[in-house]
């Protein structure tokens, strides 16, 4: 059986290092990329779902927009501060994991990610979109 492979995507070397260690302690593959590459490499590679962080969406122009575009199916989390992007940014995700979550939180929004959808941070996204937009 193949294991889930996860797509990390963020400008900060060591904030890779962690999220690659972690989540391959917890039985998953990862590709990880600083952004420049990250498409090219959610096309070549058969991902289950991606993190991103959320500053660097702003700053690349709608990565998320564009990965739901040619693959819809695929789930992307937004991880960053809580006021890391405007909600147009956030549109694309799927969930939304703090920076500052433990990392037995975060380990579970990724199982919850793969899995079908995190309720809890599926709400919490939703909520703090339409406080941003009120």
């Amino acid at each position: 059986m193949r294991k889930p492979i996860i797509l990390c995507v963020e400008d900060r070397q060591n904030g890779l290092n962690g999220r690659e260690s972690l989540l391959k302690e917890h039985g998953y593959d990862v590709v990880t990329t600083s952004g420049r590459e990250s498409l090219n490499l959610f096309e070549e590679v058969d991902v289950d779902g991606v993190i991103l962080d959320c500053r660097l969406q702003e700053t690349t122009g709608g990565v998320a927009e564009r990965m739901k575009q040619l693959r819809p199916d695929v789930p992307i989390m937004m991880l960053g501060a809580q006021d890391c992007a405007p909600p147009a940014a956030l549109h694309p995700a799927d969930s939304f994991v703090p920076r500052s979550a433990p990392p037995d939180q975060f380990v579970e929004a990724v199982h919850d990610m793969v899995a079908g959808g995190s309720p809890f941070f599926q709400r919490w996204l939703r909520n703090w979109k339409q406080r941003l937009l009120a």
